[in-house]
């Protein structure tokens, strides 16, 4: 004997059709035909404890009225023996049976169809307990809804990676795609579209279920075109795509005859193509295209489910609805294929960055980072043939003395290595001191300081006690003291690019230059280390700090009226 602990009962097997035996659930519609009218019938006895019973309702084409013991129960649009005087509608629904302390149940289930393809009772009725029934129900409706959110918000999020990288239409193509499924589950199966627009007719949610379909396969074919374009053949997917446009838009216009007798058709051309993107996608994996393996197997899995959907729907009806199932298989598959190629893009954007700033550091010992900022410029790339601008800045020239006589009694590989373990010695201290080095004149070079003048002196004054430090080494290794001269002027000038498109450099044009360079000329007259102008005196925002001493005044070359000339104490 049967006890409802056991759980539900599926209402497959014979039943009466109009008086004739009929297997439950069938593809056959009416005797054969699924267009018609008819009456289902089937006795149940009943095990006891069966006071508060249920029955499960899939979808039945296209209209029934659901009578128990002759009393009728539930309805489902308008049922009609003849064509044009009812009308279709079905939905998923929980049907629940009036108690009875009888032991037996006369079912009975008028059913009309005078417009979809499949007609009749299609699906398993399932009975039992009206808990078990709606913990089926309910369990599937959770399942449904959270397969919607789930492709629908992967679809948006596909979508909006197109929106801020629309180089690559794959994302688009893709999101798209999701899209149309989960609308497409909102139709189908448990039709939760029906249960927030209740009153909305067959007709719409029929051509909803066929035209998101088309459009799914639409999005797919130029999703994979534009995943795989080395290894996709275009006229292929063209075809494909106006196919599915084509059975888009009759679902749209035509009559809904149109839609179910060119479904099959269309289906063929959905196996056709899906065949044809896992030989692409399989291209790819043998190229070792990166995510082509998850690719395959997510592609595998989903078109099975359609497959077995494609079958189900016209050969064994009470075979399960895996497509969204499916369907979420490849969405994650496929998430796991752009998280593979967003892994590896960063990767790779991490190691071009690393070189980037490898060049960029290297890029700086030619051209000063300080250059880029006078300029308003935060990449070298930025900088353009003709950029400049005006300011007033310190000049800072330094000069090793008699370099020539010094060169001489060396090789040109010592000569390198002197003047760069000189200058090494120096750079330090102009950055130290918020300067930078503009450019190495041989045995000098020039500076500029963009801050007060003060710093210009320091640094020089600095420059002064590290030579003394660097000499008594020189000494003591046998090698001749060296001395340099510095000259500091202040003034306006200009700092910019010349040069042309294909070899540029950084330059500072002004009289200011003339002059500091002409001070650092005079340090061999004056028997000086360091001169200052005038100029570069005045400038000063803590004189005090500095012991100068007037020397005379100059003309520079090219300047009418001369300069003061001071000279920087050893007491400073």
């Amino acid at each position: 004997m049967w006890s409802w602990l056991q759980g539900t009962v599926p209402l497959d097997g014979e039943w009466k059709l109009d008086g004739v035996s009929w297997e439950v659930p069938s593809t056959k519609g009416f005797h054969g035909n699924p267009l018609g009218h008819g009456v289902y019938r089937l006795k149940i006895i009943l095990p006891d404890n069966s006071h508060q019973l249920a029955i499960l309702s899939p979808l039945v084409g296209t209209a029934f009225s659901l009578s128990v013991d002759g009393a009728v129960i539930a309805k489902e649009g308008l049922v009609s023996s003849v064509s044009g005087s009812g009308f279709p509608s079905y939905r998923p629904r929980v049907i629940l049976i009036p108690k009875t302390e009888k032991t037996e149940m006369d079912l009975e289930v008028e059913v009309s169809n005078w417009d979809d393809q499949f007609g009749g009772i299609y699906y398993s009725l399932t009975l039992g307990t009206l808990d078990q029934i709606q913990g089926i129900r309910t369990q599937a409706v959770i399942w449904e809804s959270f397969l919607f959110g789930a492709i629908f918000l992967m679809g948006l999020y596909h979508c909006g990676s197109f929106f801020f990288r629309s180089q690559n239409r794959a994302p688009l193509w893709f999101g798209v795609f999701c899209l149309m499924i989960s609308f497409r589950s909102t139709f189908y199966s448990e039709t939760l579209f029906l249960e927030i627009f209740p009153d909305v007719s067959w007709y719409f949610v029929i051509r909803g279920v066929y035209v998101t379909m088309a459009l799914a396969l639409v999005s797919f074919a130029a999703f994979v075109d534009r995943l795989y374009p080395k290894f996709s053949y275009r006229p292929a997917t063209i075809i494909t795509m106006i196919g599915g446009v084509l059975y888009a838009v009759i679902n749209v216009t035509a009559p809904i005859v149109w839609t179910t007798k060119l479904l099959v058709p269309f289906q063929l051309l959905l196996v056709s193509y899906g065949i044809y993107s896992l030989i692409i996608v399989g291209r790819a994996l043998l190229h070792k295209e990166p995510g082509a393996g998850l690719f395959v197997g997510g592609t595998v899995v989903f078109l099975f489910t359609v497959l077995l959907d494609i079958v189900k729907s016209h050969f064994f009806w009470n075979l399960p609805s895996l497509v969204n199932v499916g369907t979420f298989v490849f969405l994650l598959a496929q998430s796991l294929v752009v998280a593979r190629l967003f892994a590896n893009a960063f990767a790779t954007s991490e190691m071009h960055s690393a070189a980037l700033e490898k060049i960029n550091s290297s890029l700086e010992r030619f051209i000063p980072r300080e250059v880029l900022g006078l300029l308003n410029k935060k990449s070298i790339t930025e900088i353009a043939l003709g950029d400049f601008t005006e300011m007033k800045m310190t000049v800072f020239f330094l000069d090793i003395r008699n370099f020539t006589g010094l060169s001489e009694s060396m090789s040109p590989k010592e000569n390198f290595k002197f003047i760069n373990s000189f200058l090494k010695l120096f750079g330090p201290i102009i950055r130290d001191h918020n300067g930078f080095v503009d450019k190495y004149l041989g045995d000098g070079m020039m500076a500029l300081f963009p801050g007060p003048p003060d710093e210009s002196l320091v640094a020089a004054i600095a420059m002064r006690h590290a030579l003394r430090e660097y000499n008594d080494g020189r000494v003591r290794g046998g090698y001749q003291a060296v001395e340099f001269g510095i000259g500091i002027h202040t003034g306006p000038l200009m700092l910019g690019t010349i040069g042309e498109n294909r070899r540029m450099d950084s330059t500072v044009i002004s009289d200011t230059v003339n002059a500091a360079s002409r001070l650092e000329g005079l340090t061999k007259k004056y028997s000086a280390d360091i001169l200052v102008s005038g100029s570069t005196i005045a400038s000063l925002e803590r004189p005090e700090l500095f012991q100068t001493k007037f020397v005379a005044e100059e003309t520079v070359k090219g300047k009418l009226k001369p300069i003061e000339v001071f000279l920087v104490t050893h007491e400073s």
